[in-house]
């Protein structure tokens, strides 16, 4: 065994105070770097679901026809989960009647937790009977004429399935 006075002293190694602000900086540019496009990733996801939402409801609307003969019938007026069309919910008393259980097990809500709101943003139906409608307004996040949900009466605003009577409401 050495003699302490030629033993290594114990080694007092760290960061510096430079190294720690370089690291520092290189995570703050990747989190740049990355906030938006996990942004978008998940808009984009939302915008996914609320597409699959509109062909499930169309599909399902178009067996309860077949089925029943019309549409389930909410008297030509707008219904929705939505405050001011009347806070329906989401099960077989919903903003779309008698769809619930035999058609779809629950009725769609939209993803973003924002939606429905107090005023018009959510989803909402109307059917006469004979026609229908189906809409997601002011929830979806990109609005283009090329879109197959586009909606005439909600370029900027909405998306939709509709019968063919229905298109223009």
């Amino acid at each position: 065994m050495l003699p302490l006075s030629l033993q290594h002293p114990a080694s007092k190694r760290g960061f510096t105070l430079l190294e720690m602000l370089i690291v520092v900086t290189i995570i703050l540019m990747l989190a740049g770097i990355l906030a938006p496009i996990l942004g978008e990733e998940a808009r984009n996801a939302r915008d996914g679901r609320r597409a699959s939402d509109l062909r499930s409801v169309a599909a399902a609307l178009a067996n309860y026809k077949q089925l029943n003969g019309s549409y389930p019938d909410t008297g030509d007026a707008w219904q929705g989960d939505a405050g001011t069309l009347g806070n329906f919910g989401y099960d077989a008393l919903g903003y779309i009647p008698g769809l619930v259980p035999n058609y779809l097990p629950y009725l769609p809500k939209d993803p973003d937790p924002n939606f429905p709101n107090a005023g018009v943003g959510g989803y909402m139906y109307r059917s006469n009977g004979f026609e229908f409608k189906f809409v997601l307004n002011s929830t979806p996040t990109v609005y283009y004429v090329s879109n197959p949900f586009y909606d005439p009466q909600r370029p900027l605003t909405g998306w939709q399935v509709s019968s063919p009577g229905g298109y223009n409401w």
